[in-house]
């Protein structure tokens, strides 16, 4: 098979999106205006990671370093209390084993810290699916950068293109695009369908079930150029 391997992210994706990253934006922005840095142009739609770029060059190396670590902090509390009380989305265990099954390897890249990804990691039994699972902790750059899906491609030891990443949210499909991997979008998290859409994904599919048709597919597609 022309695939070697399957990212998936994880909230949203193969566990069901309990995040409350509302409040999670709104106390970073509080948190931000606190120390005094201008907190102009911060929408509420932007993630931690998207702010903290902006943050970067509006103040010194310190005051950045400092202000990180304190909204991460923020975010980890509240991802704790999601990890525990998120469930697993419909069919993530039998795609799971179905694509182990065909001998692929497969690896998680989320922008969850370590923590709330081992609480959900454990609580479903996914450990031992995967081969690497890469987290906040693990990479300089998170989604929408691809920093974090490049680092699970190293570690795979496999050529982009022979990767998909699969992930519900925009800022998946923007990362996997600039990783150049294949980018399949699943409308079962935050992002609408049109909004996924927009992003232009390689691939959509309806749900996780559907991965397998559409492995096979590529794989045809792969075979008919040959």
């Amino acid at each position: 098979m022309g695939i070697k391997a399957v990212i998936f992210d994880l909230d949203g994706t193969l566990v069901k999106f309990a995040l409350d990253f509302i409040r999670a934006r709104k106390d970073a922005i509080v948190e931000i205006r606190r120390r005094g840095i201008n907190a102009e142009n911060l929408s509420e739609s932007l993630s931690l990671y998207s702010m903290l770029k902006v943050i970067k060059e509006r103040t010194d190396a310190k005051t950045f370093l400092d202000l990180k670590k304190s909204l991460w902090e923020i975010i980890e509390k509240i991802e704790l209390k999601a990890a525990n009380e998120t469930d697993i989305q419909p069919n993530a265990l039998q795609t799971l084993i179905r694509i182990k099954n065909l001998g692929l390897k497969l690896a998680i890249v989320t922008n969850n810290g370590r923590k709330a990804t081992s609480i959900v990691t454990k609580k479903f039994g996914l450990n031992d699916f995967f081969d690497v699972i890469v987290t906040r902790e693990d990479s300089e750059e998170l989604k929408p950068d691809e920093g974090s899906i490049k680092r699970a491609i190293e570690i795979l030891g496999i050529d982009a293109k022979k990767a998909i990443y699969v992930g519900d949210g925009v800022i998946d499909i923007l990362a996997a695009k600039k990783a150049k991997v294949i980018s399949v979008a699943v409308p079962t998290g935050v992002s609408s369908i049109e909004n996924l859409v927009e992003a232009k994904p390689d691939y959509l599919v309806g749900s996780l079930k559907d991965i397998m048709a559409l492995l096979e597919s590529i794989q045809k597609v792969k075979e008919d150029k040959v």
